[in-house]
């Protein structure tokens, strides 16, 4: 059974800088070759605010506030499922040097049946990007975790 409880939970907040190294290699690993990236107030291409808390993040949070710990288990592997960006309208794209303030919380958690007779778990994470200098929203990222569960496999540990 999935752990519904989950949804709600505020996952934290986490401060960004976003710096030139960062936004350059990730363009790199695109192969986006676009010199734009190499400026010192370069943009961030679309989809950098998924490594943001993972590359650059001054706090806890976002994904790593998902019990992982909870969710693993004999039968049951752990999956990417799909990522979002929702750009906010006012002209502000996330350039080098700014920072950024995300506010995360488990939105969403269901469970879908397979034909076999295991079952798909889902963790829905969404974090919202502010501009710490404007308050204003600048992006939210949706991140989902899905866990295939073998027919046999242990339901989730319990939250302790």
């Amino acid at each position: 059974m999935a752990l519904t409880e989950l949804k709600g939970r505020a996952l934290g907040t986490q401060k960004v800088v976003i710096e030139r190294g960062p936004v350059r290699v990730f363009a790199q690993a695109l192969m986006d070759d676009d010199p734009v990236y190499t400026s010192d107030a370069a943009p961030v291409p679309p989809t950098f605010p998924f490594v943001m808390p993972y590359w650059g993040s001054m706090g806890v949070g976002g994904a790593a506030g998902l019990p992982i710990e909870n969710l693993r288990g004999k039968g049951r592997a752990i999956l990417h499922g799909e990522q979002e960006f929702i750009y906010h309208g006012g002209g502000e794209w996330p350039h080098v040097g700014d920072v950024l303030v995300g506010e995360g919380v488990i939105s969403d958690v269901y469970e879908k049946p397979k034909s076999d007779g295991g079952k798909l778990e889902f963790y829905v994470t969404e974090t919202t990007w502010s501009n710490e200098r404007t308050s204003k929203p600048v992006v939210t990222t949706k991140f989902t975790l899905a866990i295939n569960c073998k027919p046999d496999a242990a339901d989730p540990k319990p939250l302790s």
